[in-house]
């Protein structure tokens, strides 16, 4: 005789208590920021240090789970059925946040890590609530991804620029319009007023890609809470771009009559409060929008709350396995994460290298070379710059037989990303015209011949160089270690449409972790590839001008003895990088 047992529906489910919930929970919570603590106090730290620009991302989570509780009745109407696809796309996710941060250089990326910690967020989501509850969890977990997290300057750059443009010629446009003599070279906008030019630099800081950010991310909050179908949806997130450029534009024009009155009321903190004043008419712009869109078709279809009952969080018996499962597969994960950082090395988290002086401390007379007038840049411009630690001056050469020379060095360290600021951007945008048509590395192995080599430090097997310098305070000569690595200089020249007949040559290079890099992409190789546990580096860039006779090789013959001097007494201002990377690692047990 065969004796059949069936199971009813009511003994599949199960019903936690809420000690239980909290405890799993929390312990799902604890291994999830054990795994990405790397990439989340980072995230964190940058939204802190760069809250104009990044503190929303700190709010979004809280929106998300707004946006949960919202449907909290259609998630619970049944219970929750697990899901093992989702422990698949956790693996998945986990394994994708590995290769980016142990992986190639080339991946070793912010938001390719970001990108993992997305898709084990999703996958979660999807193991314990199940596909059915996913049709209303999908939203908030996607919103919760793409809005939390920082944007690299490295894919931002690709859209600031044009956003500068844009930004430049409506408020060219604008303030002609109100009945303003204004002309525009580059990003600067020149106002002729009673007898004076006032220039207006639109830097990035005025693009409006930081309201674009905010507006895309409170368009799509507004969109899915506050109108019913996908294409009002779709047309008001869409809206959120004209309308961050138009209210940007407004911003523009307003700072630009303002600066009639005081220059002073175009930068600093008072730039800063006009922008966040226009966030106000701005918000209001965007609820018209909303408003026009929602009465364009009226539903008189009765969609009604469901009944707020009871809720009760309930799941298919299943979740006691899969809960277990994903313990282990996030908990192996995270071993495995921190074995694999151990063995090859790489630390997830760079150190900051201060600077051992101010870098105002390079002497302002270096031989024949005088300096004749320090650049001072404000609130907007550091911010634009990305760095307090700056010198901007200009030599002259007492003795008449070369060009001035402005120096400008830029220290960065404890960085997100590495993105420099170049001459082949900045010059750009102040409206000087590109001769050249890429630039050029040219070597000065002049400077090599003055150096001699470090008997004693070397790096990856090259060994030092040394210069001697003059120290007045002392009254005696001392050495510093000057970069490894083929002296080159990246060349740019360009042109003034203002004034054609002069030609302007501009130079740069920097100096990564005790390393000579020519380009930007060197920067990220020498100080970025997670094998350090300290980064930095520096760029110093070298403009001449002259007419039309001036040519390179007229540069660089005056450049090479002005580097000559000027280099060794930079160096003394940056970290020596022997000294810094001899330091003792105090969690060299637990890298990673």
């Amino acid at each position: 005789m065969t004796t059949s047992i069936t199971i009813s529906d009511t003994d599949r489910i199960y019903a936690p208590s809420t000690q239980t919930m909290l405890l799993a929970a929390g312990t799902v919570l604890v291994i999830f920021v054990w795994l990405f603590w790397s990439f989340l106090e980072r995230q964190v730290r940058f939204a802190i240090e760069y809250q104009a620009d990044w503190g929303h991302t700190l709010v979004i989570p809280f929106i998300a789970g707004w946006f949960v509780w919202l449907n909290r009745e259609r998630i619970l109407a049944a219970p929750l059925k697990p899901s093992v696809t989702g422990l698949v796309i956790v693996v998945l996710g986990v394994l994708w946040f590995s290769m980016a941060s142990l992986g190639p250089v080339m991946f070793r990326h912010h938001n390719i890590m970001g990108m993992g910690v997305g898709a084990v967020i999703f996958g979660l989501v999807l193991t314990f609530c199940g596909w059915n509850a996913m049709r209303w969890m999908w939203f908030p977990v996607v919103y919760l991804v793409v809005f939390s997290q920082t944007i690299s300057d490295r894919f931002l750059d690709l859209i600031t620029f044009q956003l500068q443009g844009i930004a430049t010629v409506g408020g060219e446009i604008g303030l002609s319009l109100i009945g303003y003599d204004v002309a525009r070279e580059g990003h600067t906008l020149n106002l002729y007023y009673n007898e004076h030019i006032i220039p207006i630099n639109i830097a990035e800081a005025c693009s409006g890609m930081r309201m674009l950010v905010a507006f895309l991310a409170l368009g799509v909050a507004m969109a899915y809470r506050g109108l019913d179908t996908w294409w009002q949806r779709s047309i008001l997130v869409l809206m959120a771009v004209p309308t961050a450029l138009f209210v940007n534009i407004l911003r523009v024009i307003t700072l630009g009559v303002l600066a009639t009155q005081d220059s002073n009321f175009a930068a600093g903190d008072f730039h800063s409060m006009i922008g966040l004043l226009w966030l106000v008419p701005a918000f209001f712009i965007y609820l018209g929008i909303m408003w026009v869109l929602r009465h364009l078709i009226l539903d008189e279809s009765d969609q009604g709350e469901m009944a707020a009952g009871a809720l009760q969080l309930r799941f298919d018996r299943r979740v006691i396995g899969v809960f277990v499962g994903c313990v282990v597969v996030l908990s192996v994960g995270t071993v495995a994460f921190s074995m694999g950082a151990q063995a090859l090395q790489v630390y997830l988290r760079t150190e900051p290298v201060p600077l051992r002086r101010s870098l105002s401390l390079v002497p302002s007379s270096i031989g024949p070379w005088r300096s004749v007038r320090d650049v001072q840049f404000d609130a907007t411009m550091i911010e634009q710059l990305g760095t307090p630690s700056y010198l901007t001056r200009v030599y002259v050469d007492s003795e008449g037989t070369r060009r001035p020379m402005q120096l400008h060095v830029a220290y960065y360290t404890d960085q997100i990303d590495a993105i420099p600021h170049v001459p082949d951007r900045c010059l750009t945008a102040a409206g000087l015209v590109q001769r050249t048509p890429d630039p050029v590395n040219v070597p000065v192995d002049a400077l090599l011949g003055q150096w001699g080599d470090d008997p004693t430090h070397t790096l990856d097997g090259t060994p030092y160089p040394i210069a001697a310098v003059d120290d007045a305070v002392l009254g005696q000569q001392v050495q510093v270690r000057m970069p490894v690595g083929p002296p080159l200089v990246r060349y740019m020249e360009f042109l003034n449409p203002a004034h054609p007949e002069r030609r302007m040559h501009a130079g740069y290079f920097f100096v990564a972790n005790g390393q000579w890099k020519p380009a930007p992409s060197g920067v990220k190789l020498a100080a970025f590839t997670g094998g350090d546990r300290h980064a930095y580096y520096c760029k110093v860039q070298i403009i001449a001008e002259g007419d039309a006779g001036y040519d390179r090789q007229a540069y660089f013959d005056d450049l090479n003895p002005f580097l000559s001097s000027i280099l060794p007494q930079i160096m003394r201002s940056l970290a020596d990088w022997t000294e810094v990377s001899a330091k003792p690692d105090p969690h060299d047990s637990t890298r990673g």
